[in-house]
């Protein structure tokens, strides 16, 4: 294990993430939010499926013995992908991240509704503070004069709604994946 190694890797990864965010904002302004979903997909699935190919490991990636549950889990994830480019496309980059971070308190809520976790009192806790939080991030969307605008086509509401949903559909994911998983 080489811990150098690992926290370089995370640096950079970090760093690609946040060039990818600036990218997605810069070119969803000037571009519908599907073409630049789709093509950050393709140019994604290239290094991935190429790393895969030289391991040896494609056709293990490929296989599956729940084709429906995994169908499933894609379907949530590129309508998370949509919901959260539509967001950084239409909201400043502080605040699409902020309630983009409320994905996991809605996957501790699904993990007890959908799977039957026991959640404990402080888990529920920390769920509401989460949320509370999230509702100082939207208090200068859900003004009154900002639903006003919203009405006559304010983009920085539905950028509110598109994060929320994908906060929501990312945890969706998760807790597919974790059912796939067992």
């Amino acid at each position: 294990m080489n811990t150098g190694r690992g926290i370089a890797f995370k640096l950079i990864s970090a760093a690609l993430f946040a060039v990818m965010q600036a990218l997605i904002r810069y070119l969803g302004a000037r571009y519908p939010v599907g073409q630049v979903v789709f093509y950050r997909s393709v140019f994604a699935i290239i290094p991935v499926v190429l790393v895969y190919a030289w391991r040896g490991e494609l056709a293990a990636v490929v296989r599956t013995e729940r084709p429906l549950g995994q169908a499933g889990r894609g379907v949530l994830s590129i309508a998370g992908m949509f919901f959260n480019f539509g967001a950084v496309a239409r909201l400043p980059l502080v605040e699409s991240n902020a309630i983009a971070f409320s994905s996991p308190l809605f996957t501790v809520a699904l993990a007890a509704l959908v799977l039957n976790e026991r959640v404990r009192v402080y888990r529920w806790s920390a769920v509401v503070i989460g949320f509370v939080g999230v509702l100082v991030v939207l208090s200068p969307h859900i003004s009154g004069a900002e639903l006003t605008a919203a009405l006559a086509g304010a983009t920085s509401l539905v950028g509110v709604i598109c994060a929320i949903c994908g906060s929501v559909t990312n945890a969706g994911t998760a807790i597919q994946t974790r059912r796939l998983a067992e």
